[in-house]
């Protein structure tokens, strides 16, 4: 009975240990993998800024009439000094949008597209109002992105 007993203790012991011996292996290798990876925090091993970068989506086509009425070189200069006048800065690129209308002929459209970081929900309402207005426009798709970014130097 005595040895049971000892068997039944050494038994549970043994157990008790085990998951102790696993996390610390565990943690090891967890540790050992992070120094590895660099975090989510950093990018080439810099520190990262973290934001909201918005991609804006304007079409060129006029709302009422289905044409586009200015030339894409004049909606980029207006549209660019819309966004200077509201953002610390932006990315532009030029863009063709495309649908399958109801009757199944193929839409296309001259679209400008921005990406802006960390602008402030006031002055994207105003850049968003403005270019709906100066290029009359039932509305403007806009997506938000929660990024990582840092400005890279060089070695």
């Amino acid at each position: 009975m005595k040895a049971k007993f000892i068997s039944l203790a050494l038994a549970g012991a043994m157990m008790l240990a085990l998951p102790s011996c696993g996390d610390s292996s565990s943690s090891e290798a967890e540790s050992k993998a992070a120094e590895a990876q660099p975090s989510a925090g950093t990018i080439l091993g810099q520190e990262a800024e973290r934001g909201t970068k918005y991609t804006l989506y304007i079409g060129l086509n006029d709302k009422d009439t289905f044409e586009q009425k200015m030339s894409t070189e004049e909606a980029v200069e207006k549209a660019n000094k819309i966004c200077a006048d509201h953002a610390g800065g932006f990315t532009q690129m030029n863009a063709t949008g495309g649908w399958t209308n109801e009757d199944g002929t193929m839409g296309r459209e001259n679209t400008l597209v921005y990406m802006i970081y960390d602008i402030s929900e006031k002055d994207l309402r105003a850049i968003l109002d403005e270019l709906i207005k100066e290029f009359n426009q039932s509305s403007v798709l806009v997506e938000a992105a929660e990024t990582s970014h840092i400005y890279y130097s060089g070695e």
